[in-house]
């Protein structure tokens, strides 16, 4: 007889780090993928079309979603607000001058003349 080796794996007793689970694939509607990235549903298709986001899958007929990996992967890339240390601060822009004070559009106009009809 001849023994054979078997792979256990622990199970632990409450939820860690280390507890793999399956993982399920989520796909996410517009409204959705709207939300987690900030951006506009037009916004969103335009960059799809330019190749900068990622494509949707085709559920049934006209309905699409995305996967939420790829959209988590897409935020991810993003870089991160301050990130870039070789980056210039941005110029101030110029005050605004202060307005003459002006005349009033009515002002302007002529008085009008007051017309009698005579009949």
């Amino acid at each position: 007889m001849q023994r054979t080796a078997t792979q256990t794996t622990p199970i632990q007793a409450g939820p860690g780090p280390s507890d793999v689970r399956p993982y399920r694939e989520r796909l996410l509607r517009i409204d959705d993928v709207c939300f987690m990235t900030g951006l506009g549903r037009s916004t969103i298709y335009a960059k799809v079309k330019a190749g900068d986001f990622p494509s949707a899958v085709q559920l049934h007929g006209t309905s699409v979603a995305w996967r939420e990996s790829q959209v988590d992967a897409w935020i991810a890339a993003r870089p991160a607000v301050g990130a870039m240390p070789d980056a210039q601060p941005a110029a101030k822009p110029a005050p605004i001058a202060a307005s003459k004070p002006g005349r009033t559009a009515r002002a302007h106009r002529p008085a009008r003349a007051a017309s009698v009809g005579v009949l």
